[in-house]
Formats: structure tokens, C-alpha cells, sequence
């Protein structure tokens, strides 16, 4: 079931619809970040259903709704939410030059079983671009079957002749796909698709293929060839032109009802109307959007290029903002007069800004409010409140510099100077990778600078130069003795992340974060001194940065725990819970016992102490087992308590020895034991399945105790027990595991089903990752050392093959969990359209970005709906409410106002909320900077542009427009001259 659209998404919606109504048809959803778009356009594809069917279901009685999304797995998430009837087809996983027939099969397939929702997935890079070359078997085989049903083909020798002439390099496979695809275009219920397509191919073929010849001649004449090599050649060629034809009868047969274009300025040059920078991939998708009677839905938080500053402008000597908001308001305005009348209004408001000390208030407010109408007829923006929700802290790093930062910049210009002795032409390397980066040269992958380096290197241009700070020393990483990390602004993350000193936080030794609700009181512990500590996500302009941070963050928190125990970097990974003949460690971790596991319940117990829990539940333990015959023994074996678990649901098990600390041990299990907890978050749910699902997860879930780190972050924090079974409960018990695990499972959304919730959490459990890199044993050979990346991880290669996109899935999913990696470096997931709010509520610009709004995406990839600062406040201000529905169902009720339903699932009011004796969590923007470099006054300008650069939407030179302004207007003036474009404001004020 889909969620319910909240009032500002419903009145967007709305919009919507009345602007449809009108004829217009085609609009843009330009939601800020994070506010669900993808929920408004289900809430269209509902409403253009129900209120538009004479429309959409005469033509054929079918409503066609297709999803275009640049990203095959946000395609692939959202489909399913876009209709709850519909029936879902990804046509992205098919060739462009077939997707006739899979449209077709599917929607008599469609109208049999009594439906008449239709949802397709198409992507950019598969549905609207050929393939060089003669495509797939498969796709050949198709069109072999389609144009068969031709009068031209219809005796056996000329079906043989077309036959070889598409055969290709696979006579193995075309010998069964063809003959597969022969008799499935011939199927009875296909007939409308025969009539279909043989009308369409007999109208592309009758199209002149060269002067003197039409392609079906063309055909002919070569089917009728002698096989030679200049016959080979010809087919070759010909095929291409056939599959072209074949695509664009796809997409001239989908003829949808309404087009869902999904972060679409990533594909823009599809809505392109200038014809002189035509592509072939325009040509395709113009077809796909010439009927001008589909409804189309643009979606997008950046629709174009908000601002372009002028040092953009004169690299490029490209107004790109300017052209591509105009771009996208030719395509929104189809009707040519409409086209014309937003053109002259737009220029005279333009004008005005640019002379504002000429305009009076009432001219410049009547050309402000009639632009603000032309574009509300065309599309609306919802924005949130920032107001008092992100706190800036401005650190600047000198606390941490070193010689080592001064030593570092020496040493690589000594390297480069001591290169160009040897004949390499080498360029200085700019200050910023040094201010930017420890260690370059180990980190420093993809560089030309680098490159050059090696190749000197080699020629001995590194012999009598010292490079202990640019390269990692093997040894040192190894007996874990590297402290000093010669880079300011690597020791403050350190520093802000584990302590410093007496300072310590302990984070080393966290395996999740916190909860947010912690459902008993207990003594301080390392995750009651951390219960505000929050994944880290960082943000840098150079690629060596995030896999650097992964690193050298990850073996921090190594050394931190390891160094004590003198294990080496390079010991490999061992289990301890594990399972023989003599010891079932591992399998009571995730065995459930139900009777066990229903002694506790977290929401009867809820906000009493730990202590009194535990004796609750011994009472009950102890009346169980003395039902048992088993002797009493001292020893605690993993194997008797597996035994006492199994028999405390079966009452025939048999029992032998019941340890004297049995209530004890089986008492803290009810508590923590992974499965235990999760058997009851998935029973609270209503999983008919929860014992099962339980075990499953759990599974996964024991393995974060059963390496390296955990077992020494379980050690560090609980020794009192000989076996490690028990400490790794009592850690459960501390990190109250029960409610970080219900919290977790409300975030992934409690009307999911419980087998979307199961295999969500089991994508949770990150692996450690490594990362080969050179050091100074290595550098200048093949070798690498591999170091690990586990506590801290990057992000985004910008490669797209099948192995990369899966590594991304596997990051995000880890990091929007409780679970380990705490960090997440990147330089492109501000430009992603990617959400990572779930456990982080703390953003580090390593580097700033050139542009306001590269700032503003990159927060918005944290401050989303029921962020972490958000869920946090919401527990602080209901803590004697047991369930998260519950409290924010009273939050709303009592801090709403005359808010939207955005108070209080994506902000709070805190300016006017009282905390009794805590202060509210924010979300942090952390930006350290080295004392009087040119960040300061970099940081400054980026501020002040955010605040001011809406007003300068669509205007060309807009750095310049500022200057204009800047002193000439009001902070009033100013709020007036914002377009407001959201419908719900509009609506309510």
C-alpha cells in the first residue's frame, strides 16, 4: 500500500490536476529535495485516473502511464509506489527496437485478467539510444517474426532468404529464437499487435532508403543477393537502418496517457526544442512526446541550473542557468501563444530587476506577481523551513596544524623539482591537495601529476628525498605506531569524531548508533556517552579525498581498539562464535526461543531501570526451570544453554546439565540475543513469519561480532564474562539493540511487507571493503597494499558499470542503517538525487563548493523526512511515549499550527519548543578551515549568495544581478520579490 499523500503533497497534486483541467499539459513538480515527489505523482497518476478516464480510457480502453528515470534503480524503487493497481513492466530491461511487442503481450496479458493500469519504466540510456552495430539475437530474431507477417514473405524460400540475412554471428540461438518469436507474433490474442505492426513497417519501409530505391526494395534486393563479402557489408549496414525502424515503431506504438519524466535535467536534451542541436537520441524521443494530447509530469529539485556564478561564465563564456531555464519553459509551454505572452512578461520583469532604483514598490510587485502567475501555470515548488534547524560550526583547524602540514607541501616540491631533472615536465601541485589530503601520493589515483611522478620515479628521481609525508609507511600501518597524520584537517575529523585525549568519545567501539528512544535506563555505558554521536557524511572537490578519509579513519578506529591487544594490521580475521561438536556459540546468537523471547516486553517495561528488567525476568526463568530433571552445574557451556533454549519450547527436549547462572545468562538473552529482539520487532508488526524471519536476520546480524573489530569493540567494552557469547549480549543490553532495531524498522516503513523489511535489513551489514594503495615500499611498482575501509567508507566513482552501481547500493543501504560504515566520503553525491538522513545528521564540506546551491544539494541529502535531529527531538519531547507512530501523531497534533504536514516529519519549530533541561539536536554543518586562507572569505560569499540568488531565477548574469541589487533592497523587499510557487501556501495564506 502506498502512503498517503500529506497536505502539502495533496495540494501540490491538486495543482496539479486543475492546471491539466485547464489544457495545459504539461507541468513541473520542482519539490525541493526530500519532500516525495515521487508520492505526489502517485497521488496524479490516482487523480488523472479517476477524474480524467473519459480521456485516458476511450482511445483503448487501457490508461498508460510511463516512468522515465535516469537511474535504474531508483526506477525500480519507485515504480512500485506510482500505483497500487497497476501492473508494473520495466521496459529498460529490453532493446528499444523490441519493445513493441513486449507493450503489446503485456497489455493483452492486462485486459484478460480484468486491468486496466498500465506503469512502464523506460531509462534514457536504454529506451531512447540505439546501439551502434547489429544489435542482439534476440532483437534480430523479433524483427525476422514481424516482418514475416509481410505479403512479401509469405512463402517458405523467401522466410529462409530473410532468415540468413539476419541471422548474424549466432546460428545456435537464432535457430530457436527465431522460430520462438515466429510463432509468438502469430499467437490469436495478438492479433491487434499483427494489424499494428504490419501497417507501421509497411509505412517505414515504403520510405526512400537512397534515391533510386525504398527501404522494402532495399530489403528485397537483398534478400534476393549473392552471399558475398560486399553482401555481408550491405546486410550489415541495412540491419542498423532496420533496427532504427523498429525503435521508432516502439515508441510511436507506446502512445502513453501520461509521461512521468523523473529527475529529468539529467536526460534534458530529450525536451530540447532547438532543432539545430538535433541527435538522433532527440530525434527518437520527440517521437515518443509528439502527441500532444499526453498528459506529461516533469519532476525535479533542479530543473535547470539555479545559479551560475561569473567565474563559471567566463570559463565557459555559457550562461548556462539562462539557457537552460529558458529551454525548459519552451518545452512547458507548448501553446504557441502562451509561449509568446510568458516571453514578453518575463523580459519586462527581467528589465525591472536589473533598474529596480527606477521601479516603484507597486510597478515592480504587479511585474513580480504577473511572471510568479506564468510560471505558476506551468509548474510549483514546495520548499522547507531551514529556520533554526542547521547549526553552522566553523572550526578553524589551527589546533591541529603541524609541521608535518608545512613538511608535506615541501616535500612534493622537492619530488616534482627533482622529476624535471630527469626530463618530466611536471606542473606544481596546487596547495589544496595538500591542505586537502594526508599522504597524496598514496591516495592520489587517476592523477596525471601522479602518473608523471611514477614514470621519474623509476628513473630514480625519488632516491635522497625524503616522502615520509606523501607516501604511507608500510611498517607503521602494520604495528599500528602512525599517529601523526602531518594534515589539519585529518586531525580535527579525528579529533571531532573519537576525541582527542582525556576527551575520548569511545566511538571506536560503537557498532551502531545509538537509539534515539532507548527503552531502559542503565548504567553509563559507551553508548550512553555517545547518545548524540551521528554517521558523518563528507563532502570534497578532489578524488584522492574520500578514499584517503575511508582509510585513514577506518584504521584510526583500528589502531584505537587494536594497538592495546599488540594484534597486527595485517593478522587475519578469525571467528569466535562459532559452532562444533562441543560448542553451539554461534548458533544460540541467532536461535529463537518464543517462550524466551515473550518473557520481555519492551513496552509493559518501558522506562524502568535495566536492573529490575533483568529480575523480572529471572523469576520467570527460574519457574521454568524447575520444571526441568537436568543436573546442576558450575560450568557454563554455549552447548547446555542451546539445549535449555530448545527445551523451553518443547517441553519433550531433554535436558542434562543447567548452569548455575542459567537464569542469569538465559535473562540477558531475553533482553539482547539478536535473534530474541528482532523475533519481537518482527512480531510487533504483525509478521505471521516473525520466528523465521528472525533467525534469518539474525544470521547476518551476528557476523558485525565475529571479526576483528567487533570483537575487539565488544572486549574493550565487556570482559566480565570467560564466554564471549555472554559479552556480546551484554553489549546488545547496553546498545539497546531492541530499540534501535524497532527504530530501524519504522524508518524502512512499517506498512512495508515483512519480506521487503527482511531483505532491507540483510543489506544492512556492510563488509569490510579494501582499498589498494601504494606506500613508500611499493610506490613505483606494480605491487599495492590493500588497507581496509570499514568504520569510514567512499562514495561514488562516477563509473557505471553493473560491479560500481552494485558497490554504491551495497554503501547506501549500509549507511542508511544503524550499522557500521559512521562515514561516508564523496565528492558527487550532493548531484545524485540521493537520501542518507536516516542515522547522519552531520555534514562536513571538506572543500566548498563553487556554488550556493551545490551547498544547499549537498544538506539536502540529510535533512529529509524523519531525519535523525528530527527523530531525536521527537523522543526528547515525548519520552514517556513508547511507540514512534504515536509520537509523531502528537507531535503533529500539537505543533502543527498553521504549518504544513511538513511540521513535524521534516522540521520542528524550534525556536518555539521548550526542552526541559536538554538542548535540540541539529543538523551540523561543519566546515574547517585553515586560519586566514581565502575559505573565510569564500564561506562568507556563499552564504550570503544563498540567501539571494532565488531571486535572481532565470535572469542571464546573474552574479552580476546580485551586485546590482546587493545595498538596493531590503531583507523586506527582498521576501516579497521570492516567487512563492508552492500550492499549499498559496492555498492556505
Amino acid at each position: 500500500m502506498k502512503n498517503k499523500p500529506l497536505d502539502f503533497q495533496a495540494a501540490t497534486a491538486e495543482h496539479v490536476l486543475e492546471t491539466y483541467k485547464k489544457g495545459q499539459k504539461r507541468v513541473l513538480v520542482a519539490d525541493e529535495a526530500g519532500l516525495g515527489k515521487t508520492t505526489v505523482a502517485s497521488e496524479v497518476v490516482r487523480r488523472v485516473k479517476g477524474e480524467l478516464s473519459k480521456e485516458v480510457l476511450d482511445d483503448d480502453g487501457m490508461y498508460c502511464v510511463v516512468y522515465v528515470c535516469c537511474n535504474l534503480q531508483i526506477a525500480q524503487q519507485n515504480i512500485d509506489t506510482l500505483s497500487d493497481d497497476g501492473e508494473k513492466v520495466d521496459l529498460s530491461q529490453s532493446r528499444l527496437s523490441m519493445q513493441h511487442f513486449v507493450y503489446y503481450r503485456k497489455k493483452v496479458e492486462l485486459k484478460a485478467s480484468g486491468k486496466d493500469t498500465l506503469v512502464l519504466s523506460l531509462t534514457p540510456a536504454t529506451s531512447f539510444q540505439m546501439t551502434w552495430g547489429t544489435g542482439s539475437v534476440s532483437e534480430r530474431a523479433l524483427i525476422y517474426a514481424c516482418l514475416s507477417l509481410l505479403p512479401a514473405f509469405n512463402s517458405q524460400e523467401k522466410q529462409n532468404r530473410l532468415s540468413d540475412l539476419l541471422v548474424g554471428w549466432a546460428p545456435k540461438a537464432w535457430k530457436w529464437l527465431s522460430v520462438h518469436y515466429y510463432n509468438e507474433v502469430r499467437k490469436p490474442e495478438l492479433i491487434e499487435y499483427r494489424e499494428t505492426i504490419v501497417a507501421a513497417m509497411t509505412s517505414k519501409l515504403s520510405r526512400m532508403y537512397s534515391a533510386d530505391e525504398t527501404y522494402m526494395q532495399r530489403l528485397l534486393h537483398l534478400c534476393d543477393s549473392r552471399q558475398d563479402a560486399q553482401w555481408q557489408n550491405d546486410i550489415y549496414y541495412f540491419t542498423i537502418k532496420l533496427r532504427k525502424i523498429f525503435a521508432e515503431i516502439s515508441l510511436e506504438i507506446l502512445k502513453p496517457d501520461l509521461v512521468i519524466m523523473d529527475e529529468f535535467q539529467k536526460f534534458s536534451s530529450l525536451i530540447d526544442t532547438d532543432r539545430s542541436t538535433e541527435t538522433e537520441e532527440n530525434m527518437i524521443a520527440r517521437k515518443f512526446f509528439a502527441n500532444k494530447n499526453t498528459y506529461i509530469l516533469l519532476l525535479s529539485a533542479t530543473p535547470y541550473k539555479p545559479y551560475t556564478t561569473l567565474e563559471e561564465l567566463n570559463d565557459s563564456n555559457n550562461d548556462e542557468q539562462y539557457k537552460d531555464f529558458h529551454r525548459l519553459m519552451d518545452f512547458l509551454h507548448i501553446n504557441d501563444v502562451n509561449k509568446i505572452d510568458f516571453k514578453a512578461i518575463w523580459r519586462d520583469y527581467s528589465s525591472a530587476l536589473k533598474h529596480i532604483e527606477k521601479e516603484t514598490e507597486e510597478t515592480i510587485g504587479l511585474k513580480h506577481q504577473s511572471a510568479e502567475n506564468m510560471l505558476y501555470n506551468v509548474m510549483g515548488r514546495t520548499e522547507r523551513s531551514n529556520e533554526g534547524i542547521i547549526h553552522e560550526i566553523l572550526p578553524p583547524v589551527y589546533d591541529f596544524l603541524s609541521a608535518g602540514d608545512i613538511t608535506s607541501f615541501i616535500q612534493m616540491q622537492h619530488l616534482i623539482d627533482n622529476c624535471r631533472k630527469f626530463g618530466k615536465k611536471v606542473y606544481s601541485a596546487p596547495v589544496d591537495y595538500t591542505k586537502s589530503s594526508a599522504f597524496q601520493l598514496s591516495f592520489m589515483d587517476n592523477y596525471k601529476l601522479k602518473d608523471t611522478i611514477a614514470e621519474a620515479w623509476k628513473a630514480g628521481a625519488g632516491k635522497g628525498i625524503r616522502k615520509d609525508c606523501l607516501l604511507l609507511d608500510r611498517d607503521k600501518i602494520e604495528n599500528y605506531s602512525l599517529e601523526d597524520y602531518r594534515n589539519a584537517r585529518l586531525g580535527f575529523i579525528m579529533a571531532t569524531i573519537f576525541g582527542k585525549g582525556k576527551k575520548s568519545t569511545g566511538a571506536e567501539s560503537l557498532l551502531w548508533i545509538p537509539a534515539s528512544h532507548p527503552y531502559y535506563t542503565q548504567q553509563p555505558n559507551v553508548f550512553t556517552r555517545n547518545e548524540s554521536f551521528s554517521k558523518y557524511l563528507i563532502f570534497s572537490s578532489w578524488g584522492m579525498v574520500p578514499k584517503m578519509l575511508a582509510c585513514m579513519i577506518s584504521y584510526e578506529a583500528e589502531r584505537r581498539l587494536l594497538r592495546r591487544t599488540n594484534e597486527s594490521y595485517r593478522k587475519e580475521d578469525f571467528q569466535i562464535l562459532k559452532d562444533s561438536t562441543k560448542t553451539k556459540t554461534l548458533t544460540i546468537m541467532h536461535t529463537v526461543s518464543t517462550s524466551l523471547a515473550d518473557m520481555y516486553d519492551p513496552e509493559d517495561s518501558f522506562g524502568k531501570p535495566l536492573s529490575d528488567i533483568r529480575q523480572q525476568i529471572k523469576k520467570k526463568i527460574r519457574s521454568k526451570l524447575n520444571e526441568f530433571d537436568g543436573k546442576t552445574v558450575s560450568r557454563v557451556s554455549s552447548l547446555d544453554i542451546y539445549h535449555l533454549l530448545t527445551a523451553l519450547d518443547n517441553s519433550d527436549a531433554e535436558v542434562r546439565n543447567i548452569p548455575k547462572e542459567a537464569d542469569e545468562i538465559l535473562a540477558s538473552m531475553a533482553i539482547g540475543a539478536p535473534a530474541m529482539c528482532l523475533y519481537r520487532t518482527f512480531k510487533r508488526i504483525g509478521d505471521l513469519n516473525a520466528r523465521q524471519h528472525a533467525e534469518e536476520v539474525a544470521k547476518e546480524l551476528t557476523g558485525i561480532f565475529n571479526n576483528r573489530q567487533g570483537i575487539a569493540a565488544v572486549r574493550s567494552n565487556c570482559r566480565a564474562h570467560s564466554n564471549y557469547f555472554r559479552n556480546v549480549v551484554d553489549y546488545c543490553i547496553q546498545g539497546n539493540l531492541q530499540a534501535v532495531l524497532d527504530e530501524f524498522v519504522h524508518m524502512i516503513g512499517e506498512n512495508k511487507s515483512p519480506e521487503t523489511i527482511v531483505t532491507r535489513m540483510k543489506e544492512s551489514f556492510a563488509p569490510a571493503y579494501p582499498q589498494p594503495i601504494n606506500t613508500i615500499q611499493t610506490f613505483g611498482t606494480d605491487d599495492k597494499y590493500s588497507m581496509r575501509k570499514h568504520f569510514a567508507v567512499d562514495f561514488g566513482s562516477g563509473k557505471q558499470t553493473e560491479k560500481d552501481v552494485n558497490h554504491a547500493t551495497n554503501v547506501r543501504s549500509a549507511f542508511n542503517s544503524p550499522f557500521r560504515p559512521f562515514v561516508l566520503a564523496s565528492t558527487s553525491v550532493g548531484q545524485e538525487g540521493l537520501d542518507f538522513h536516516w542515522y547522519c545528521r552531520k555534514i562536513v564540506h571538506w572543500n566548498l563548493p563553487s556554488n550556493p546551491q551545490n551547498m544547499e544539494q549537498r544538506e539536502g541529502r540529510i535533512n529529509r523526512y524523519k531525519c535523525l535531529s528530527v527523530r531525536r527531538n521527537i523522543s526528547r519531547l515525548y519520552p514517556d511515549i513508547f511507540r514512534w507512530n504515536e509520537m509523531f501523531y502528537k507531535a503533529s497534533a500539537e505543533l502543527k499550527g498553521n504549518n504544513s504536514e511538513m511540521v513535524p516529519f521534516w522540521y520542528l519549530p524550534l525556536n518555539d519548543i521548550h526542552f526541559k533541561d536538554i538542548k535540540a539536536e541539529k543538523i551540523e554543518r561543519i566546515v574547517p578551515m585553515y586560519p586566514m586562507s581565502e575559505d573565510e572569505s569564500r564561506y562568507g560569499r556563499l552564504i550570503k549568495v544563498l540567501s539571494l540568488y532565488r531571486l535572481t531565477m532565470g535572469q542571464p548574469r546573474q552574479e552580476e544581478l546580485l551586485q546590482i541589487l546587493d545595498g538596493k533592497i531590503s531583507s523586506e523587499q527582498i521576501k516579497r520579490l521570492l516567487f512563492d510557487l508552492c500550492p499549499f501556501s498559496r492555498k492556505h495564506h
